[in-house]
């Protein structure tokens, strides 16, 4: 009953964005994760900017003739332009300070005019918040990087560095790329693959450190290629807060998929609609140890199929190497997200993820599954998002019981100001299973809810 529940919800929400797509005019103001990052999750530049000012909704209205100065007032203009308009001598020499505003930029880290004229970006976000369940305990399940309730918890402390490759086609680059994360998301970010590297930059409770991303990057006309350690391009969801709709996080996102990679990718935009990516590493969320020899292929496809659709296909296999007890042998994993853009203010993304680890005698164990996200920009202050999912945990190796695991959540985002956002949102989850994952182990459904800020320096 409640899988024809969530199939219902989920056909009703598709006819929903059909009919929405030829009722409602385009406009300029599109709800959707940044392009820069979907579907190549690991590059995570200008991060979360996910609506306009309200000036993108409505024509700009040409400027007014300025007043003609007059002859003195000229000659003084151009002895100090130099000295008084900084910023703009500044722009038309290398770019990057000059073009910095919006309506919170005095909350943002100073523009540092040496590093932007060299491209190099210095950033980063603070998020934190609250996640309760309906029956009051002080556990939310399994619920990954939401498990905490009823009190306040500091999930990201974020800090990156980085410059990004451009060549525009022709000629050659370098970048690089460094991020720090401190908070409850740290410990589940750490490559604890191999148990190294990172893995146990812990303090106290459930707070700890990571760094999920080190690595270098050479361009070459069309290619690109990253050495080090760096996100994966398997999935939609990613670990940086200002780079998801919803506060919580789906199963197959957590439990699913890895976060990080060491080793080598490269990405070849074969033409405007094609990108391929092809590379080696040490199998996943692994740090610079590679303790148990780990060695994965990891590739993809991603096809801009008209300009409002588009179709990434991902893949990870070879020997799993993990040095979590029970998790070696060999992993074949992939995963198809379908992104959907009807109109500038309606975005529909489905995605199906299939994985199966084999070769470890009777651990060996698979899963599989479907999630739908329907987000929807109000304007340029309030969005609203739905998110349905059913993970299928065959074996009970990745999630703790076997089964399958559905989920609805509902959100909005609310963006008082560009660098700031606050994402409440009510989720309820049901397993069908013989187990009992919720409420310490007394049920097998929950109703949970809770709320986020993210503010971005």
């Amino acid at each position: 009953m409640r899988t024809a529940l969530l199939v219902l919800i989920s056909s009703l929400l598709v006819a929903l964005a059909a009919n929405h797509a030829l009722a409602y005019e385009p406009t300029d103001s599109p709800l959707r994760q940044p392009t820069s990052i979907r579907q190549t999750a690991f590059l995570h530049d200008d991060v979360g900017v996910a609506l306009q000012d309200a000036a993108a909704y409505a024509p700009a209205e040409p400027p007014a003739d300025p007043p003609t100065p007059a002859a003195d007032e000229m000659q003084e203009q151009s002895l100090s332009v130099d000295v008084t308009d900084e910023w703009s001598s500044y722009n038309v020499s290398c770019g990057g300070c000059a073009t910095r505003g919006g309506r919170c930029d005095h909350w943002t880290l100073p523009c540092n005019e040496s590093l932007a004229c060299r491209g190099i970006e210095v950033g980063g976000w603070l998020s934190g918040g609250m996640y309760a369940n309906g029956r009051g305990t002080s556990d939310n399940g399994p619920l990954g990087f939401n498990t905490r309730a009823k009190e306040f918890a500091l999930h990201q402390l974020w800090f990156h560095v980085g410059r990004e490759t451009d060549t525009g086609g022709c000629g050659t680059d370098f970048g690089f790329r460094f991020d720090y994360v401190y908070g409850v998301d740290g410990p589940d970010t750490q490559a604890f693959g191999d148990e190294g590297w990172d893995f146990g930059w812990n303090s106290s409770g459930d707070y700890g450190s990571a760094v999920p991303q080190l690595y270098v990057e050479g361009a070459y006309n069309d290619l690109t290629v990253k050495l080090g350690h760096f996100y994966t391009i398997i999935g939609w969801e990613v670990v940086p807060a200002p780079d998801n709709f919803f506060y919580s996080h789906s199963y197959t996102m957590y439990y699913g998929e890895p976060f990080t990679h060491t080793g080598i990718l490269a990405s070849w935009a074969a033409n405007d609609r094609l990108t391929v990516h092809g590379g080696w590493t040490m199998g996943w969320d692994s740090g610079w140890d590679n303790l148990n020899d780990g060695s994965t292929l990891l590739g993809g496809v991603s096809f801009q199929m008209t300009d409002s659709a588009k179709l990434t296909w991902a893949m990870t296999a070879g020997t799993f190497g993990s040095g979590k007890v029970g998790a070696d042998g060999d992993v074949y994993m992939n995963s198809l997200v379908f992104e959907w853009t009807p109109t500038d203010r309606l975005t529909y993304i489905m995605q199906h993820d299939l994985g199966n680890n084999s070769g470890i005698g009777a651990d060996d164990n698979e899963w599989y599954g479907i999630n739908q996200y329907v987000q929807y920009c109000i304007n340029d202050r309030w969005s609203a998002g739905v998110r349905m999912e059913w993970f299928r945990d065959d074996d009970g190796a990745r999630v703790g019981d076997a089964g399958s695991y559905y989920e609805v959540t509902a959100g909005l985002n609310y963006r008082p100001c560009d660098c700031l956002v606050i994402r409440p949102e009510i989720r309820g989850d049901w397993f069908d299973g013989v187990a009992k994952p919720f409420n310490n182990g007394t049920n097998d459904d929950q109703f949970s809810g809770g709320f986020d800020v993210i503010w971005k320096f």
